[in-house]
């Protein structure tokens, strides 16, 4: 495959190994296994990673791992041999994917090889040099395989076919499916592709599966192919599905993301630590580690760090540094805390943001917290919060852990392990296991809600009969999200959803660049609305000064008033209550015109929303 740009921000998500890209010319290839990265176009591996490694001691322990690196940057070599680039010309790998090709002007279909660069090729039928597009469809299966549509199989209607005439797409020029017939010239046998994207949610078939062969001797399945390795196979019984190779269920990647907390010690000491962990110091930790003694160490950190560290700091802060850094990086969590891996992330989190924080990766203010005493009775909503800060800055790590196919599994009851092998050619005899990562500075409003007056209105005889209908109209579908099926994270991710559509509209940032961290453990109820789209200073402040209590509330009073009516009412209310909307049912009153934000910016893919539990007259927490 020839050079594309790619953003590393987007190697940590949806580019990540496995996924499909898409050039500007329109062709797509596959980017390839973590354990083809860090090597340049000839194939040599980097001699010096350890300068794209990041420490995150919280989520190394809960993910397992030897390691996190963030993608490599692409340096160019330096043209004068006295000067060295170091980790130069590093890219990332690509496979042309789908290979098979049609002629653009015959229109005779051609599989070519994974690493083919040119798409002008001499096409037989034509005698000529011609351009070669890439067929729109494409097979994946539940367990991660990505395959090429089998063209000659399915014209034929056997997969055990020796007929290797030349194979020709004719189009009708209609819209469906059945518009595109394959056709063999050899055996003139055809076939159209009618009906040949459908699948069985129920019972797990698929159209392409069941119908391939014609003779119903036996189901078609899966080929297990993983092209973003190589050419080999593997066995695999899953039912094939074919997809657009454009479709969002072709990659849904899989990540945990983690906010840099400071620790219990001063602010010096913890300037030292984000100093020596940062990935610029990777020399620094490396020559740090060949030392013996203590006091050398802390002559080191003064003479190598002279010109970032605070006059005042001491060597007891130094050597606390040293000391927070070693246990940091063996910390492990017991296996009774690793059952609900987000809510121990989270659990320090709130802590930290429910204080006053001034520490160099997070700055939290509080700005309100309700006091009974107060006198309220001017703004309807301070009697609903119980506080609300303005997080002037954050650091988000992101870690990508996997992806899946067709559709999203919730991670609560799947180990994370499960999913690293799918990100490597060969897991097992990897040297090192790593995963990669994304660091990012932000700022963000802490919102958290009375937890008082939510029991009060959870425990209504109302609330529990919308929510028992709700979970019974529910409770078939395989891959719940059970931690947020609370009518009090319902009711707050929605609140979520509106806030960030009306801060969009005030701040100066887009909807796709503001985010939500929901905290929904049951003496939390709080959601963090953030910006993680800045530079290593950060943002410009154009979100944490709507924070301010003067401001903060009139935002919500609009947020609220637009949850009242949807362009789609009645439907999307009458809907939401009797038999839901989005996938599986999981969404009450809550549609694309009214409640769904992009979905990198929400944390549960836009579902298990419900605008009825916000403003409804009998129901709603703001009625």
């Amino acid at each position: 495959m020839r050079y594309l740009p790619m953003r590393r921000s987007k190697l940590v998500g949806t580019e990540g190994p496995g996924s499909l890209v898409i050039s500007p010319e329109g062709e797509t290839a596959v980017v390839g296994a973590l354990d083809l990265w860090f090597k340049d176009s000839f194939g040599n591996k980097a001699k010096n990673i350890e300068e794209f490694a990041v420490h995150e001691p919280r989520l190394k322990a809960i993910l397992k791992v030897d390691k996190f690196y963030t993608p490599p940057e692409f340096r160019k070599g330096s043209t004068n041999s006295m000067e060295v680039v170091p980790n130069s010309n590093l890219v990332m790998p690509l496979m042309r994917f789908p290979k098979w090709h049609y002629c653009s002007s015959c229109r005779s279909l051609r599989e070519l090889e994974l690493d083919q660069t040119s798409v002008y090729l001499d096409c037989p039928k034509c005698n000529q040099k011609r351009y070669y597009k890439q067929v729109p469809f494409i097979v994946i299966c539940e367990h991660g395989h990505l395959s090429d549509f089998p063209w000659r199989k399915w014209v034929h209607g056997n997969e055990e076919t020796k007929c290797e005439g030349n194979l020709v797409i004719q189009m009708s020029g209609g819209t469906t499916l059945d518009s595109w017939r394959i056709v063999c010239e050899k055996c003139k046998k055809s076939r159209d592709l009618q009906r040949v994207t459908s699948f069985d949610k129920d019972n797990n078939t698929s159209y392409l599966g069941d119908q391939l062969n014609k003779d119903k001797a036996g189901k078609y399945t899966c080929e297990g192919e993983r092209p973003w390795c190589d050419d080999k196979k593997e066995e695999c019984s899953a039912a094939p599905v074919a997809i657009l190779r454009n479709s969002i269920s072709v990659y849904m990647s899989k990540k945990i993301s983690a906010l840099a907390i400071p620790g219990d010690y001063s602010e010096n000491i913890d300037l030292i630590v984000s100093k020596i962990q940062s990935p610029a110091k990777h020399l620094v930790r490396t020559n740090l580690s060949l030392l013996d003694s203590l006091e050398n160490k802390i002559k080191f950190i003064r003479e190598n760090l002279r010109f970032e560290l605070k006059e005042e700091v001491t060597d007891q802060e130094i050597q606390d540094a040293l000391m927070y850094i070693q246990s940091g990086d063996e910390y492990e969590f017991t296996e009774e805390e690793l059952e609900k891996p987000g809510l121990l992330i989270k659990e320090k989190e709130f802590e930290k943001l429910t204080s006053a924080v001034n520490s160099r990766e997070l700055k939290v203010e509080p700005e309100w917290e309700f006091d009974k005493d107060e006198d309220v009775k001017s703004n309807y909503y301070k009697p609903y919060l119980q506080r609300l800060s303005r997080v002037l800055k954050l650091k988000e790590t992101t870690a990508l852990y996997g992806f899946d196919r067709k559709d999203y599994k919730n991670t609560n009851t799947i180990e994370y392990s499960n999913y690293y092998p799918s990100l490597y050619k060969d897991f097992e005899s990897a040297h090192e296991k790593w995963l990669p990562v994304n660091e990012v500075y932000g700022e963000g409003i802490f919102l958290q809600l009375n937890l008082e007056k939510v029991m009060e209105w959870e425990s209504s005889p109302e609330v529990q009969k919308y929510f028992t209908s709700y979970l019974k109209r529910t409770g078939h579908v395989e891959h719940r999200d059970d931690s947020i099926l609370k009518p009090r994270n319902i009711m707050l991710h929605t609140l979520s959803h509106f806030l960030i559509d009306e801060l969009a509209n005030v701040c100066g940032y887009n909807r796709a660049s503001i985010r939500e961290r929901l905290y929904l453990d049951e003496a939390q109820t709080g959601v963090l609305i953030y910006i993680s789209a800045g530079d290593s200073e950060g943002t410009l402040g154009g979100l944490v000064r709507l924070g301010l209590e003067g401001k903060f509330f009139h935002i919500l009073d609009k947020a609220k008033n637009n949850a009242e009516w949807c362009s789609s009412d009645p439907v999307c209310t009458e809907l939401g209550k009797t038999q839901g909307q989005g996938v599986n049912g999981l969404n009450g009153a809550a549609c694309y015109n009214c409640s769904h934000i992009p979905e990198t910016s929400c944390e549960f893919w836009n579902l298990y929303l419900d605008r009825s539990l916000l403003i409804d007259s009998k129901i709603g927490y703001f009625k």
